[in-house]
């Protein structure tokens, strides 16, 4: 490490170490903005995101804020963040780097939101360190993978260099400071995902004493703990069912919950959950197509309840065997052709997963 960079740390160290982290901290977490030219598409969302924020400290924002990474989209992103009132941290998805906005150029656009104020940035990416004002540390990572800094895998990737700095960070910091891991794509389980080095990364986190990673990009709220790391992936604000995330830092742990960005009798929510529940049913009905079940209403239905608890985060285990018991659960089994939609309901129902709508990780 360089002279500027060990001076910088000590000195980063040495403010959080007088601070103390005894003050309580809120952040709210959204994720896959996706922006386009088609402000009407997007402003509602947007502007229930920006009400929410007067109540909390700062705001997490997990990649995907852009569609095409054009100016047009870049500029809107900076214009919502502006908008928020509060200090907004941002970390780049695989729709926000492209051949139109490299690494470089990201870093130096979003300086206001993240890179401008850390303590450490990372040289193989658009990753770096932030001490809050409440003294939590926002790992900020950069988990895309590029070809000469040219193209983005949609899957992501992290170079073995962002990992060696991540160990570094958390190596460095004084015992106790709570830290939040911020990046795009989700890493656990690591089996299960087509990120390189998303195992590697996982352990650097627990091996630094990181209890919690937060992750967008699968466009939907899930949680999973596994060997004592928690990630919670955080869904789209302009999506059902119409949440983003809360999370408390403070010296009891990190309390998340999510957070409704809509009243039961807004317009926005009630077109929300319309369109969530033709969905379910869409997808039952599409897969059964071209099947011998084709026109089972009930199997449909059965899909779509099932979808829909999933969004929801209701698969409780008694949901979970309900569902699984249910007959129209052994049409689905029957099913030979099109088993990957049928694959990954069961698999869902079968592991039951966890709830996403209240977490303490101590």
């Amino acid at each position: 490490m360089g002279m500027k960079y060990r001076m910088t740390m000590g000195i980063v160290l040495m403010i959080v170490l007088l601070l103390g982290t005894a003050l309580s901290e809120t952040f709210l977490v959204t994720s896959d903005l996706h922006l386009t030219e088609d402000r009407a598409a997007h402003d509602p969302a947007l502007d229930a995101v920006t009400a929410m924020a007067a109540g909390y400290d700062g705001v997490l924002v997990l990649g995907d804020s852009a569609n095409n990474a054009h100016d047009e989209e870049h500029a809107y992103v900076l214009e919502f963040l502006g908008s928020l009132g509060r200090p907004a941290y941002v970390v780049p998805g695989n729709h926000d780097i492209t051949r139109a906005l490299h690494p470089i150029d990201f870093v130096e656009l979003y300086a206001d939101y993240g890179w401008g104020a850390a303590f450490s940035r990372d040289d193989a990416s658009a990753s770096c360190a932030v001490t809050t004002a409440g003294g939590t540390c926002l790992l900020l990572i950069d988990t895309n993978a590029y070809t000469d800094l040219e193209s983005v895998a949609p899957l992501g990737g992290i170079p073995d260099a962002t990992v060696e700095w991540v160990a570094s960070v958390l190596d460095a910091l004084p015992p106790g400071t709570p830290v939040v891991a911020c990046g795009h794509h989700p890493i656990l389980p690591p089996e299960s995902r087509d990120t390189p080095n998303a195992g590697k990364l996982a352990e650097a986190l627990r091996q630094g004493g990181a209890k919690v990673y937060l992750c967008g990009h699968d466009h939907g709220f899930a949680a999973v703990n596994i060997d004592g790391l928690q990630q919670i992936t955080v869904g789209q604000p302009h999506a059902y069912p119409g949440w983003a995330g809360a999370l408390t830092v403070d010296d009891d742990g990190f309390h998340w919950r999510v957070a409704e960005l809509y009243a039961d009798d807004d317009p926005v929510w009630l077109a929300l959950e319309e369109s969530a529940a033709a969905l379910g049913v869409g997808i039952g009905r599409g897969v059964l197509t071209d099947t011998p079940f084709e026109g089972d209403e009930a199997a449909a239905q059965w899909f779509a309840e099932a979808f829909g608890m999933l969004q929801r985060s209701e698969l409780t285990p008694e949901a979970c065997e309900r569902l699984l018991s249910d007959p129209a659960a052994d049409t689905w089994r029957a099913i030979t052709t099109k088993t990957i939609i049928r694959d990954w309901m069961f698999g869902i129902l079968e592991q039951c997963p966890q709830d996403v709508r209240e977490i303490i990780v101590n």
